[in-house]
This record gives C-alpha cells, structure tokens and sequence, in this order.
C-alpha cells in the first residue's frame, strides 16, 4: 500500500479536479442562438368589410435604459420616448366612430426584433361586434419584473377610467433575447432574456346606446392627440400656480412685483400668517 500510496493520491487528485472542471464547465450558460425574425405580413389577417389595420414600429436601441424603452409601447414618463401606440389606436377607434359604427380593437400583435430592439405593432380596428363602444387602449408592464410589477400598476391605470369598464386585450408575456447590456451596448455572449410583460386593456363606455346616441357621442368627445376629451378619462386639474424659490435679498414686496401680483395673495395661498420668508423656501406665486 505503501508503494502504491503516490499513485492511488494522484488518481484523487484527478479526480477532483476532473469534478471541479465539471461543475466549472455547467456554470457557463449556454449561448443562444437567435431564430429568423419574420414579420406580420397585414394581408394575411382575417378583416371584416369596415375592418382597418393600423402598423407601425418603434426602435429602442441607443435609447437610455434600452429594455426598458423597448415595453415603452405608449410614452415613457420620464422621457415621453416610445410607439405611441395607445394615441393611435384611439384615434383609429375614433376615424370608425365616425364612419357611424360602434368602434372596437378586434386583434393586436405586438412583435420584438432583438437584434435591432425594434417593436413592430399591427392591430386591426373596426365596427364592434358585441354592441359595446371601445373608446379607449391603455397598458402597463415591466421589462425583467414580470406579472408581479405589472399587477399594481393596473388598479391605477383602470382608475383613470372610473366611467370606462376595461376588457384585456392582450397579455404580451415575451422573453427577449437579450443581445446588449441596458447602455445598447453588444455582449460578447448571448446566453440571456428579459422578460417583456405587458398587458394591454381596451375600454367601452355604457352610455352609447343608452343616456347618448352615437353621433352625439361623436360630436361631444372629438378627438385629441391626448385623448383627454375622451368620456371617462379622469380629469386632472392643473394648479393654478406656479412656482418661485426664494433668494438672497429677496423679500414678498419684491417678488409680487417680480410676478405681478400681490403680497396678500402670496401669503394666502402659501397660507402665510407673516412677512417672513427664508432664502430657499418655494414660494407659490399666483398665475
């Protein structure tokens, strides 16, 4: 055994190392090969005769945060970078509401190109088919967050509608091969996805057909780039002020003249009870 004992640690030693480099080697992911992108082609939908399809497309890469830019299907908030697919649909949906027709959205595709971060968008708007009037589109999702970032931002998003009764319409639940880091930057492998999840909800509104007609529906809410005017959109009321940060030497005489108003206005809205103000206190100041 003695003789033998050299040989029989070598053979332990290779063997851990034969191990080692196993487990080394399943810790590297597996690349991933990219499959042909192949777009919609719109002639081979099925369309009704009043049936219109809207296309368009968007590209994300060179974009701040690129996956996050690439679900900004609508308008980022913090950029307004994105599709601007929910203007359009709307307005397509308003075009059929003009033509005499209760409006729906009947199909939405939603298609992600990795390579170029492009998304390509194709729906089909047209006269409703279940006497329901949708006025409206509106989604929200995550990239990487999955269904459990996007269920919270629903409530809200349905509660800008209070009039409004959403339908989903589409959950995209999509995992992007992912080709560059968020900077669009190329990887140097491409072994990893991001979950694009978004889902997107049409809403009809109850009082076509019942407390007004169509045509005086058309007429009441035409459309707007926004869609503000649309029936059911949860109002917001711009504050009738704007604001002044204090500065060295100021006091409120010269800063009601600065802005044509009045010391006792400024002191009522900022709920004053003196003159006194500080350098670098925000000030609202009357419009």
């Amino acid at each position: 055994m003695k003789k033998n004992a050299p040989l029989f640690f070598s053979f332990l030693f290779i063997l851990f190392c034969t191990s080692q480099l196993s487990a080394q080697i399943q810790d590297i992911p597996e690349k991933i090969v990219i499959p042909p992108f192949c777009l919609i082609n719109p002639d081979t939908l099925n369309l009704g005769p009043h049936d219109e399809v809207l296309c368009d497309s968007y590209v994300a890469f060179g974009m701040p945060s690129a996956y996050d830019a690439l679900h900004s299907f609508n308008a980022r908030r913090v950029d307004n970078f994105g599709g601007y697919i929910n203007v359009k649909i709307n307005k397509g949906l308003e075009d059929i509401r003009k033509k005499g027709f209760n409006s729906d959205l009947k199909q939405l595709y939603i298609q992600i190109n990795p390579l170029t971060l492009t998304v390509y968008w194709t729906a089909v708007v047209g006269p409703s088919e279940d006497g329901r009037c949708y006025v409206r589109l509106d989604s929200r999702g995550s990239a990487g967050g999955g269904l459990g970032a996007v269920m919270p931002q629903l409530t809200r998003m349905h509660n800008l509608y209070p009039t409004l009764e959403p339908v989903q319409v589409l959950d995209f639940n999509e995992d992007v091969i992912q080709c560059y880091d968020w900077s669009s930057r190329p990887l140097d492998s491409i072994c990893r996805v991001i979950n694009i999840r978004q889902q997107f909800y049409k809403y009809y509104d109850t009082q076509i057909g019942q407390a007004i007609t169509l045509e005086e529906y058309v007429q009441k809410y035409p459309y707007t780039t926004k869609g503000v005017e649309l029936a059911g959109v949860k109002k917001v009321v711009q504050p009738s002020y704007r604001t002044y940060r204090v500065k060295s030497g100021d006091n409120l005489s010269v800063i009601a003249a600065k802005h044509r108003t009045t010391v006792a206005q400024i002191k009522k809205l900022n709920g004053l009870r003196s003159d006194f103000i500080r350098e670098g206190q925000v000030l609202k100041i009357p419009s």
